[in-house]
């Protein structure tokens, strides 16, 4: 008890020693909805996704790329003084049609990727967002027992000046003041540090102080298990696993269709030719014209370990779909029973022992202005009743947190 109460102490002292720097940045109150929105737009790591998805469409444009024709230009000593020719590539036979659609599914992957990536920094600045709350109102809970701790004492310091209370009582209480004025502090101090997250979430700068505003959401009344886990599949988190089957198989498609073969046609001159005048034959020599068309002989590789390849890639990625609905549907449950539990726990906590520890704390006190309770009893009583206070906060934080293990696990809805 005393080392717990002296590590509270040095935090407390720690928050006391950083509050007027950090008193100099400016305070703003945020709202749940307020932080997802911002959280949506400004995430580095929704910055990230874009920028993904960005360099993906330009692949789309960079498969549809036709090749450079070819230009050969030479001369000879025996024959044509110039040679020129060209040869054209060809690529008729639907190459650049399969090349692009699978560049458009390898997008269509990356574009849930994105969404994958906004569900997670949602259920991130959401609970980035419950853990500021919980850290505001602990901060009053602690506050308010130390103002009860600091009324104790000065009422104490009375009876002991007027002879009705022993020496002792006087330091007890006194270091009960102390020791609730240090988990205060302390308390006060992770405020900061749970708006630094969340801040870094929503993309606000070093010199803005959040704090919450409102109460984190969770629904009066919960969904069914079965109309929760038939939303699975429409999760980003499946359908990931599903985009990247499909681009397997569009990529398998291309390799298929680029077996077939490639054309070039060739056209060319020579000029000046010599050696085609007869004998004799005046006059400037005649040129040659020349025209062929080359086609590719697809007998060494036809792409079969290509194909193959990306047939196992399909199916490795479905039965990854297939792994993703399980442990998405475990995380479901886990975060439902989640939920139950301390929706109980939080309702008992609200509706009986918070009360009840109030009450007992006011009549443990009175008692002892009459002198029928001992010190020891109200300073029992009155920790009791914070730590009830601190007990329900957290049942209340737990059940907003589990709430969003739910929408994460279902894609963002519930």
């Amino acid at each position: 008890m005393v080392r717990r109460g002296l590590a509270a102490w040095v935090f407390g002292f720690a928050a006391t020693a950083s509050a007027p720097a950090l008193a100099q940045a400016p305070t703003a109150a945020v709202t749940y909805e307020q932080a997802l929105a911002s959280a949506r737009t400004a995430a580095p790591e929704i910055a990230v996704a874009h920028g993904q998805e960005r360099v993906a469409a330009t692949e789309v444009n960079v498969a549809r790329i036709y090749p450079n024709p070819a230009v050969s230009v030479g001369t000879s000593t025996q024959t044509a003084r110039l040679s020129a020719g060209v040869s054209i590539p060809l690529i008729i036979f639907g190459q650049r049609g399969a090349a692009a659609d699978a560049s458009r599914a390898e997008l269509a992957t990356v574009q849930v990727e994105t969404q994958a990536t906004s569900n997670d920094v949602r259920t991130a600045a959401a609970k980035a967002f419950i853990d500021l709350w919980l850290a505001q109102q602990t901060a009053a809970a602690r506050a308010d027992g130390a103002a009860v701790a600091q009324r104790i004492e000065v009422a104490v310091q009375f009876l002991v000046e007027k002879g009705k209370s022993p020496e002792t009582d006087a330091l007890r209480v006194h270091a009960e003041r102390l020791r609730a004025d240090a988990d205060a502090q302390a308390a006060e101090g992770f405020v900061d540090v749970a708006a630094s997250e969340l801040a870094r979430w929503m993309g606000v700068s070093e010199d803005m102080r959040l704090r919450a505003q409102g109460d984190p959401p969770w629904p009066a009344s919960l969904p069914t298990v079965a109309d929760l886990a038939a939303r699975i599949d429409g999760g980003p988190l499946v359908r990931r696993e599903l985009a990247d089957a499909n681009a397997a198989e569009a990529r398998a498609r291309r390799e298929r269709v680029f077996v077939r073969p490639a054309l070039a046609v060739d056209l060319g001159v020579e000029a000046w030719d010599y050696s085609l005048l007869a004998p004799g034959q005046p006059g400037p020599p005649p040129n040659n014209y020349r025209a062929g068309l080359t086609l590719e002989v697809p007998i060494l590789n036809q792409r079969g370990a290509l194909i193959d390849r990306e047939e196992t890639a399909a199916d490795a990625a479905r039965t990854r779909a297939g792994a993703e609905r399980t442990r998405q549907l475990a995380a479901l449950l886990a975060a439902y029973r989640t939920f139950v539990a301390v929706s109980a726990r939080a309702q008992a906590l609200e509706q009986g022992v918070v009360p009840a520890a109030e009450e007992a704390a006011k009549r443990t006190e009175a008692s002892h202005e009459l002198g029928y309770a001992p010190l020891f009893a109200v300073l029992d009583a009155d920790k009791a009743w914070i730590d009830a206070r601190v007990q329900l906060l957290e049942a209340k934080a737990a059940r907003a947190a589990a709430w969003q293990d739910v929408l994460h696990a279902t894609g963002g809805s519930a």
